[in-house]
């Protein structure tokens, strides 16, 4: 059986000022569903760039992304947002929620432009915030919630599309321990059932423990580490 996610010889270079800055060549791995896999490695080596590729935010300077046997290293960024609507969830590292929106409106961006209806798309934003325990927070704006209620309504708009694959960059970094623990309480049991595949950035903030396999970004390469 083909994995999820298959990655082969993925390299990523900028060029500033007339030279080639490498961030990382020749990054081979895979994911199958039920699968925590977590990147980890200085700040700065790539990881978050790393992530931008698989989610085709960003554009590979060399190699192949394949995702359910389909390789989207050339698709169109229509076919690629497409792709992230459907079937990809991307928590960031700063949240990304619009600040002029409230709760439910953040999460139901995710919904839109997708042949949904408006109130359908208001029945599922409402639901996945009341299951995160934001059912008295719909109508706040981001600047009106904690930290960690930002961040659960970040993960709400990841998980509103019951992806098969969750990208997360530092899920945990910016909140209390406490808060870590019910983020990832949150996010587990997608990947722990069976239902999706999960790849972690992290450089130390997250519970290694919890990953099925864990990998170290460094000097441009990938490696696997043991647990």
């Amino acid at each position: 059986m083909e994995p999820l996610l298959r990655v082969e010889k993925l390299s990523k270079s900028y060029h500033t000022r007339g030279h080639e800055v490498k961030v990382f060549t020749d990054v081979s791995f895979a994911v199958n569903t039920g699968e925590l896999l977590l990147v980890t490695g200085r700040s700065g080596v790539g990881k978050s760039t790393l992530l931008g590729l698989l989610s085709g935010l960003d554009r590979a300077s060399g190699g192949s992304i394949f995702f359910q046997e389909k390789e989207v290293t050339g698709l169109s960024l229509a076919e690629l947002a497409e792709l992230r609507a459907s079937s990809i969830g991307m928590i960031f590292q700063n949240f990304n929620l619009i600040p002029g929106w409230t709760a439910r409106e953040n999460v139901e961006a995710v919904l839109m432009h997708r042949g949904i209806s408006a109130a359908e798309r208001q029945k599922r934003a409402t639901e996945i915030l009341r299951e995160l325990g934001l059912a008295d927070r719909l109508e706040n704006l981001p600047a009106e919630l904690s930290v960690g209620q930002q961040q659960r309504v970040a993960i709400a708009r990841t998980l509103v599309n019951d992806p098969v694959l969750i990208l997360a960059d530092e899920p945990t970094g910016d909140v209390d321990p406490e808060t870590a623990v019910e983020i990832i309480d949150l996010l587990l049991p997608r990947v722990k059932s069976g239902r999706a595949a999960m790849i972690v950035a992290s450089h130390g903030l997250f519970d290694s423990s919890l990953a099925t396999r864990i990998v170290c970004l460094k000097d441009g390469s990938l490696s696997e580490t043991a647990q």
